[in-house]
């Protein structure tokens, strides 16, 4: 029986795959987050504190919080083609933006399910457009994936923003454990986790302050972000830089922190 005969790689493949491998000091630094929490608990602010970011208002109109102070740049989003056509702009690179920010994926999968119901309807105008079936939720589900790739992918700094929704870790749902996490669909929810290097819960919290020149204290709104040390949320960090929780969270000092840098 002649014995198979090897072939070889065309040299220029060759030449290819060397030129692309580097040491892991050596990749860009760029950093993904995700970051969710309730209404109003500081995720537009903080997302807002990134290195030159474009805020990608989807549908939320919550930039009244940063507008006086940090007022970034805002890009709103009220199509789901209006997602793509970003990408697109950020990919080719034509810009000066270092930052960008989903702000929040939420709203962007409500979006992405609208898009899909409108096809659906088109193609059947018998179908009730409030009722997703199966197949709607699946198209959703590889857009939504789709998109989070695509933008993780940038050579930029991500930060991905949602709302918060209850996880049930086992199948009973009445009797297993659960815990807080980002509102998106199961599918779409661990894609998202996995593409990131931080995952955050945000929310405000009361403390007592003491009065300067005074013994009195009193009480004073903080924000809190944790990433690491709890079983109640969601939460990682791929680093292990930041600890366990970070008050008054601030990008630029965050991204500082990961890269060994001193805060400014």
């Amino acid at each position: 029986m002649p014995r198979a005969r090897r072939i070889s790689s065309p040299p220029d493949v060759s030449s290819r795959v060397e030129g692309k491998i580097v040491r892991a000091s050596e990749m860009p630094q760029n950093r993904r987050f995700l970051v969710y929490g309730k209404a109003k608990a500081g995720k537009t602010r903080l997302s807002s504190s990134a290195p030159e970011v474009l805020l990608v208002d989807v549908n939320e109109k919550g930039t009244e919080s940063v507008r006086r102070n940090l007022n970034p740049y805002v890009y709103p989003v009220e199509t789901w083609t209006e997602v793509n056509d970003l990408y697109w702009f950020l990919q080719e690179g034509q810009h000066e933006f270092k930052s960008v920010a989903i702000d929040g994926v939420t709203a962007l999968q409500t979006l992405c399910m609208n898009f899909v119901l409108g096809e659906a309807t088109a193609l059947d105008a018998s179908r009730d457009p409030d009722m997703p079936t199966r197949q709607v939720w699946g198209k959703v589900t590889q857009l939504m994936k789709t998109q989070i790739t695509n933008y993780r992918n940038l050579p930029m700094n991500v930060i991905f923003t949602a709302l918060t929704r209850r996880v049930v870790i086992g199948e009973d749902e009445d009797m297993g454990e659960s815990m807080t996490g980002p509102a998106c669909s199961p599918s779409v929810s661990a894609h998202l986790e996995a593409a990131v290097d931080v995952i955050g819960y945000i929310y405000k919290r009361e403390v007592m302050v003491k009065v300067k020149g005074s013994d009195t204290k009193k009480p004073r709104t903080k924000t809190r972000l944790i990433v690491e040390g709890t079983e109640r949320f969601l939460v990682g960090d791929r680093t292990h830089t930041l600890g366990n929780f970070i008050d008054a969270p601030d990008l630029m000092d965050i991204l500082n922190t990961m890269d060994g840098k001193e805060a400014a």
